[in-house]
């Protein structure tokens, strides 16, 4: 059997494996949608979505404002170590058969894989839609079948719309006062 330059990479040059059998195609809104693991090659795609983000969009999920991302911030987001990390992307094709990203949410596992810091953003224009159920549907699932215990995650306070989301999901939420900020967990 012919060995191609990938088997060699992910066997000599230790690069992660993309988890294709983590992808999921599911309908929203009367249209087929792909949820899957983010890749490199999404970065430029990871570039648009964030424009895209408005303002306060942007603070609510960063606690700061920012209007691009940097090169080496861009490639943390898009070139993850899946055996330590995942972030799913909802995409849908363009006309042009291109990606176009929805929202994305992504998890952390700590060194003892029992809990895992999570994230989520989802375009502003799409917002109170059901994508950010999907979404987080799909990384509590992953992490359920990786063992982990709990997610955890944090929040601006007046972040109502996360608020709505993780109550729906079953979160607990506990209030940080001094800094405007709620703890938010569940147990998996």
């Amino acid at each position: 059997m012919k060995k191609t330059l990938d088997d060699h990479a992910q066997k000599n040059l230790l690069l992660p494996i993309y988890p294709k059998d983590l992808e999921e195609q599911v309908m929203w809104h009367e249209q087929s949608i792909l949820l899957r693991p983010i890749k490199p090659e999404d970065s430029d795609e990871h570039q648009r979505f964030f424009e895209a983000l408005s303002k306060d969009d942007i603070h609510m999920r960063l606690f700061y404002s920012m209007r691009e991302l940097q090169a080496s911030q861009l490639a943390k987001l898009t070139q993850i170590d899946y055996d330590h990390e995942m972030a799913f992307i909802a995409v849908r094709k363009r006309i042009d058969g291109s990606d176009e990203t929805l929202g994305v949410v992504r998890g952390i596992t700590d060194a003892e894989n029992k809990s895992a810091e999570f994230a989520i953003i989802i375009r502003s224009d799409l917002k109170a839609q059901g994508l950010g159920s999907l979404l987080m549907n799909k990384l509590i699932t992953y992490f359920r079948q990786r063992g982990v215990n709990s997610l955890v995650g944090e929040m601006l306070s007046d972040n109502t719309a996360m608020h709505e989301l993780v109550h729906h999901l079953g979160f607990t939420l506990h209030s940080e006062p001094l800094d405007g900020t709620m703890t938010l967990r569940l147990n998996l």
